[in-house]
């Protein structure tokens, strides 16, 4: 399979821990950087989507592998209790697993539409039930569910803007998931997250000590990452 190169991606040296308000959500990965409301709006249009039921195998088209894939025609969003979060019927998720979104494009995309599916149902279903089913097994898959809660309060739901593909090999896809924030210089702040393909879907790599990547986080710019839209021009 193609090997993406990796890109310049954009690592801000504002250290968002100390003048912002972070929430730090043991899902899955989950230290999802939900910072204050950021005052932007919501995608335009949240449609609530249902999720195929399993029916076996997934075998989802791969599509664009590029470091800047376009958007599927089919991209909408998913709505449920104020969050929204982008899904294709096309690309993933395309089927349910145990209850979780699941069935993604062996792609950057299907990475982050894996990304994105992962973060809302850790919150919405279940965070601990969903760090078992998306983490891949390790000893850093086992220190993150000692101090997963089932149910990790939340101030809101983060806003989806996009993500960042940092490398991609087929086997494994590391990538930025960009979220919309107030709180950092340039609107944005990223959470690096690296999936392995395993078993015909993507499932998350877990450092050692419970983690999903060292250093400070990105603080992505507007233009420096992809765009969760219908279209990619």
């Amino acid at each position: 399979m193609p090997t993406t190169k990796k890109p310049q991606t954009l690592r801000g040296k504002v250290a968002l821990w100390a003048s912002v308000l972070v929430v730090f959500v043991v899902a899955i990965l989950l230290i999802l950087i939900v910072v204050k409301p950021s005052g932007q709006p919501e995608p335009s249009g949240p449609v609530a989507v249902e999720t195929p039921k399993n029916e076996g195998g997934c075998n989802v088209p791969a599509g664009d592998i590029s470091s800047k894939p376009a958007m599927p025609k089919d991209l909408r969003w998913n709505a449920e209790k104020g969050w929204t979060w982008p899904v294709s019927d096309t690309y993933g998720p395309t089927k349910t697993k145990d209850g979780f979104p699941a069935c993604f494009a062996r792609s950057p995309l299907g990475a982050a539409l894996t990304a994105v599916s992962m973060n809302a149902a850790g919150n919405l279903i279940n965070a601990r039930k969903a760090g078992e089913f998306y983490g891949i097994d390790s000893p850093g898959k086992e220190v993150l569910l000692a101090k997963t809660p089932d149910k990790a309060a939340m101030t809101a739901p983060p806003s989806f803007s996009g993500f960042i593909v940092d490398s991609f090999t087929g086997n494994e896809a590391s990538i930025t998931l960009v979220v919309a924030t107030a709180a950092s210089n340039s609107g944005y702040a990223g959470l690096p997250l690296t999936f392995q393909w395993v078993d015909g879907d993507w499932k998350l790599k877990i450092l050692d000590d419970g983690s999903t990547f060292v250093g400070q986080p990105p603080v992505p710019v507007k233009g420096g990452f992809v765009e969760w839209s219908a279209s990619n021009g």
